[in-house]
């Protein structure tokens, strides 16, 4: 189980320490997100809905800067992680958006109500992944767009580097131990959204690059505040062998680069009707 209740495959963490990492793997993905949804035909009042919200950082971008008048609905499973984004939409004086906290497996998602979809790195963690993207369908108005972004994979590396090595395979562990599919993007997302009705899909590849340094920071940052507690519960590592890793992971030289965030960002279409 993860640390809190409300997010049964949250395996990475919800509590208040991990949301200075989610703000980080926001500020790193962002770019790629919104180069996408610049080559989509998207209109000011269009209504967009977030699966998996997170801390609110797309879902505040969608509000602002992609649908402004329109409307942005967005939902998440972890209670708090809702109440911050809640706080952030606020404080940004953002008023068109609405929060849910649900479970994507029980969210309403009603039909022919948006006219975009979006989620990022929320599918992979979902033992019902293909059911959630065929409600995503039945949720889109005819000629909607459903915009998936999953990890295609989740290091990459010159060189040799055993603590990413160590920190890929538990990263694995952890997603696998709540039912997901780690690399869902690459083996699953397409077929799924084929299977469920979308058509003229358009699949990119995106690898950010980013100062080394702070991808490096932002790994320790997960694995101490977040991963720890459940890899130790799982009897997936022990605290010796966390610190090991620890200790060895520093930002790369010229040898070998690490990513965060290589990704699959799939563009689906819904018919007309």
């Amino acid at each position: 189980m993860t640390e809190d209740d409300d997010s049964d495959h949250y395996y990475l963490g919800v509590h208040k320490d991990a949301f200075r990492r989610y703000r980080m793997f926001n500020e790193i993905n962002m770019p790629g997100t919104a180069s996408r949804l610049a080559d989509l035909s998207l209109n000011p009042d269009m209504h967009i809905l977030e699966v998996g919200c997170g801390i609110g950082d797309t879902a505040c971008y969608f509000a602002k800067h992609v649908v402004p008048d329109g409307h942005v609905t967005a939902f998440d499973q972890a209670s708090d992680i809702v109440k911050l984004a809640e706080k952030e939409a606020r404080d940004a004086g953002i008023s068109n958006i609405t929060f849910v906290c649900s479970h994507a497996q029980d969210f309403d998602y009603g039909s022919d109500r948006y006219d975009l979809a979006h989620s990022r790195y929320v599918l992979s963690y979902s033992p019902d992944a293909a059911s959630i993207v065929a409600s995503v369908f039945g949720a889109l108005k005819p000629k909607g767009m459903f915009f998936g972004e999953e990890v295609a994979q989740s290091y990459v590396k010159h060189g040799k580097a055993a603590w990413i090595d160590k920190m890929e395979a538990w990263f694995t562990a952890l997603i696998e131990h709540g039912g997901g599919n780690p690399n869902y993007g690459l083996e699953q997302l397409p077929s799924d959204m084929i299977a469920a009705g979308f058509e003229n899909l358009h699949v990119n590849g995106f690898w950010p690059m980013q100062d080394q340094e702070e991808v490096v920071a932002m790994l320790r940052l997960a694995l101490s505040n977040e991963m720890r507690p459940n890899l130790v519960a799982l009897g997936v590592a022990t605290d010796d062998e966390i610190d090991a890793v620890l200790a060895a992971a520093q930002a790369p030289g010229k040898d070998f680069i690490v990513s965060a965030a290589a990704a699959i960002q799939v563009v689906g279409y819904k018919p007309s009707a």
